[in-house]
């Protein structure tokens, strides 16, 4: 059995990331969100929050992300969500979907 984390961020604010809310979305969207067995925070208030301490032992800079431990402890992280799906749950997410994601975590790209 494995256990799924869902690291999502906290703005400033105190309020969750515009990112972070629509991955909820959509997982409760898929009946997928009772699958997530941990909700992990990377509170921008607190740069010592588990969330932040996660991503740099995974070398992650982009909220939100996934953890999946299995059984015999073995960790993998996800920092795309399309990713994520597709190797977790078997789904294959919408082309429009996973590059709209691959764009907002890599700013510096351009398609032409």
């Amino acid at each position: 059995m494995k256990t799924i984390t869902l690291v999502q961020k906290i703005k400033l604010n105190g309020e969750l990331c515009a990112k972070s809310a629509k991955v909820i979305a959509d997982l409760t969207a898929r009946g997928l969100r009772n699958n997530i067995d941990l909700f992990v925070t990377a509170d921008e208030r607190d740069p010592a929050s588990e969330g932040y301490t996660l991503a740099v032992k995974y070398q992650i800079n982009a909220a939100p992300f996934f953890i999946v431990t299995t059984d015999d402890h073995q960790a993998h992280a996800y920092p795309v969500y399309s990713q994520f799906l597709r190797s977790v749950f078997n789904i294959e997410p919408a082309e429009s979907d996973e590059i709209a994601e691959i764009m907002a975590q890599n700013s510096d790209m351009y398609f032409i």
